[in-house]
């Protein structure tokens, strides 16, 4: 067996439950995910939010997500990024709206893949992903 085969007698898993994200200003960047994601504020206090789905979901759990204030800047590429999807409209119309609420476009060009790449108003990267088809 190689060696993540196991038996069933063997099987345990575990849920996906938070994302931790190191940030200067969590206030700040929990507002611009709450819009993207159009999750709520969970918990605040100071120098962490924690953000969520304001009511369960009938698709299976979704992660929270913990903003952490941190003394250092962000200094290089992130390790891990959150990818979105539109739900109710076009790519473009989600890039668009992002925008709006704060994002931005790296400077790479990044043009021959089909996701378009944003930074949130702290400079992480994420990728929004085509449409589903609407």
């Amino acid at each position: 067996m190689g060696r993540f085969a196991v038996g069933l007698e063997d099987f345990m898993s575990c849920r996906f439950e938070e994302l931790a994200i190191d940030c200067k200003n969590p206030v700040l960047i929990a507002r611009f995910w709450t819009e993207t994601l159009n999750y709520s504020v969970l918990s605040e206090e100071v120098g962490l939010v924690t953000i969520g789905p304001a009511e369960k979901s009938s698709i299976g759990p979704h992660p929270v997500l913990t903003f952490a204030q941190v003394p250092e800047e962000k200094s290089l590429k992130n390790r891990l990024h959150i990818d979105v999807r539109p739900t109710d409209c076009t790519q473009d119309e989600e890039v668009e709206r992002l925008l709006s609420l704060g994002a931005t476009y790296p400077d790479a060009d990044v043009s021959d893949v089909s996701w378009v790449i944003l930074l949130d108003p702290e400079g992480n990267e994420f990728c929004v992903l085509s449409s589903q088809q609407l």
